[in-house]
């Protein structure tokens, strides 16, 4: 079992369970560790591996689009993600927003989901 990791993905995106919040945007974080069976050398060709590529236009997709709820971002991420190549295992997306609307100063709300 091997881990592929993207980590620190920066986008400036409209989610939000509030109103204002889709229209506005937001600075959010996104980490992605992919977790696929590569029981061969992979011979130093992107063939017998998991393409990472694949996985961040995923994420572009989603953060493209308006979701109210950051669970359901997530959790659509890493789906799509796991579909997309029989060796991929597992996937584990942490996804925050910064300076999310609550009292007091809070500086990320996050999220974490694994399928």
């Amino acid at each position: 079992m091997v881990t592929i990791s993207l980590k620190d993905m920066k986008f400036y995106a409209y989610h939000g369970y509030y109103e204002f919040e889709r229209r506005v945007g937001n600075t959010f974080h996104v980490d992605v560790d992919i977790e696929v069976d590569m029981s061969a050398d992979p011979n130093d060709q992107i063939e017998n591996t998991y393409n990472y590529e694949k996985a961040s236009d995923i994420v572009n997709a989603h953060m493209a689009k308006k979701y109210q709820l950051l669970e359901g971002l997530a959790y659509d991420i890493a789906a799509q993600i796991k579909s997309s190549d029989e060796i991929v295992q597992r996937v584990r997306v942490c996804l925050s927003k910064s300076n999310p609307p609550l009292k007091g100063k809070v500086g990320k709300a996050q999220v974490t989901i694994e399928v």
